[in-house]
């Protein structure tokens, strides 16, 4: 039979586990509002033209990004994005497993191009049904790619690298907005100091076993930036490993957004192995025009 200390020991332990659930996940929303769902997002994105970005690794011009939202037959939406490298720096931005297949291509290194695209089917309720991200070179040779579909609150994954196969599932915490890494946000309605919500952010340069990662986002603090030749105030938005998946991690800034206060995304960060992908919001003309020339379809 359990001595009194032993169940007290249990209810202080409850009762300490419920006080951090409470603060982290049921208060804040309570006192701030709603995060951004999906819904809200494809409110703000519908209304605007394709949404296109510079991009820079650690500071040098090296590519470009377009995304693009539409309307599909039986009340579905789409969100399309490509993410373009001129150049791909191997030792920066590719983990030791991929750079050693990429190696083996027939083409001087400093020639390869690669285009990342990803796409997210979003059923009439405002939920994610479906997503895929592949990775192409030149740009024809599938290089890899991972499909994944939603039943609840499980994830169903396949990751494919020529004959390589493996599928696997993983949990979906309820109303988290998943996304791939390398995909800029166009949109984050709605807004508040001190809200948070949770990322479940996938990438095809993570290990074939282990594509996706769980991640907190928090609207920090009201922060100026120069956008376009004139200051800005926008909500900065950091993405941070999940307290709740795992003991004792990293909680460095894992990225970051720039978010006027009509919600739209000016700038992010997206902080990758020892590098550091910055997007900085093209003008429409400037979209327009990519979007003319870009892969994306």
């Amino acid at each position: 039979m359990y001595s009194r200390w032993f169940n007290v020991a249990v209810i202080v332990l409850w009762l300490t586990t419920m006080g951090w659930l409470f603060h982290e996940k049921v208060l804040p929303p309570l006192l701030v509002g709603e995060p951004p769902s999906y819904r809200t997002i494809l409110h703000a994105q519908r209304s605007n033209p394709p949404v296109g970005w510079s991009m820079s690794v650690n500071g040098r011009p090296l590519g470009w990004a377009l995304s693009k939202t539409a309307d599909l037959p039986n009340g579905l939406t789409e969100i399309r994005s490509c993410v373009h490298f001129e150049e791909i720096p191997l030792q920066q931005m590719t983990p030791g497993w991929l750079r050693g297949a990429l190696e083996v291509i027939d083409r001087p290194r400093n020639a390869l191009e690669m285009d990342a695209h990803s796409l997210l089917i979003i059923d009439p309720l405002g939920r994610l049904s479906r997503f895929e991200s592949r990775v192409w070179l030149d740009p024809k040779t599938a290089l890899l790619s991972l499909q994944g579909t939603v039943e609840g609150s499980e994830l169903e994954l396949e990751v494919r690298s020529g004959d390589f196969l493996y599928a696997t599932k993983a949990y979906l915490p309820r109303n988290a907005l998943l996304g791939d890494s390398l995909s800029p946000q166009t949109q984050l309605p709605g807004l508040r100091v001190g809200q948070t919500w949770t990322v479940p952010a996938y990438s095809l340069f993570r290990p074939p076993n282990d594509p996706m990662e769980i991640l907190e986002a928090t609207v920090e603090r009201i922060e100026p930036i120069n956008y376009d030749g004139r200051p800005e105030d926008t909500l900065l938005v950091v993405y941070r490993n999940d307290p709740g998946f795992g003991i004792g991690r990293d909680r460095s800034p894992r990225g970051k957004l720039w978010v006027r206060g009509d919600g739209t995304v000016l700038k992010q960060e997206v902080t990758f192995l020892n590098s550091t992908m910055t997007f900085v919001r093209l003008s429409d003309k400037e979209s327009y025009e990519l979007d003319l020339k870009s892969t994306i379809n």
